[in-house]
């Protein structure tokens, strides 16, 4: 199950590439459909699970990004899911995003350099981090609530 589903346009493979390999690096299990799909698999379902089972999505947001049906209809499905979403836009204003995209804080990098963009991807990963551990010891204190309270039996 992957923790982030990168949402982006075929326009904007490499950069995909990029965050996907970044957070990567971090530890974080990542979905990206130009990193992550073999030949010959069936890439609408592996979207769609993907999409479902991640708890963040990365919404690679250029003007391509939000004129892409496919990436429109991922951000639908993630907002409708209630996931964490975070656009990142670079060739366009935050204040260009498509629909309810556009009431989410962006990361702006218009006019950064690549290095601000692994910085972006740092910071990010570090915060999905810190959401997994919680969502762990929130688990295990249900588990241990669920033992402790049958063992009284």
């Amino acid at each position: 199950m992957p923790d982030v589903f990168v949402s982006y346009s075929t326009h904007d493979v490499q950069l995909a590439t990029f965050v996907h390999q970044e957070l990567k690096r971090h530890n974080i299990d990542a979905f990206a459909a130009c990193a992550s799909l073999n030949a010959g698999d069936h890439w609408s379902p592996a979207i769609l699970g993907n999409l479902k089972a991640s708890n963040w999505v990365v919404v690679l947001a250029s003007k391509a990004a939000a004129s892409s049906a496919y990436v429109n209809q991922e951000i639908g499905g993630a907002l409708i899911s209630a996931k964490n979403v975070v656009p990142v836009v670079w060739d366009m204003s935050p204040s260009e995003l498509p629909g309810w995209l556009g009431r989410l804080q962006a990361i702006d990098l218009r006019g950064k350099a690549i290095d601000s963009l692994q910085r972006e991807v740092s910071a990010l990963a570090d915060r999905i981090q810190s959401d997994k551990t919680r969502g762990l010891l929130i688990f295990g204190a249900l588990v241990l609530g669920l033992f402790v309270l049958g063992s009284g039996k």
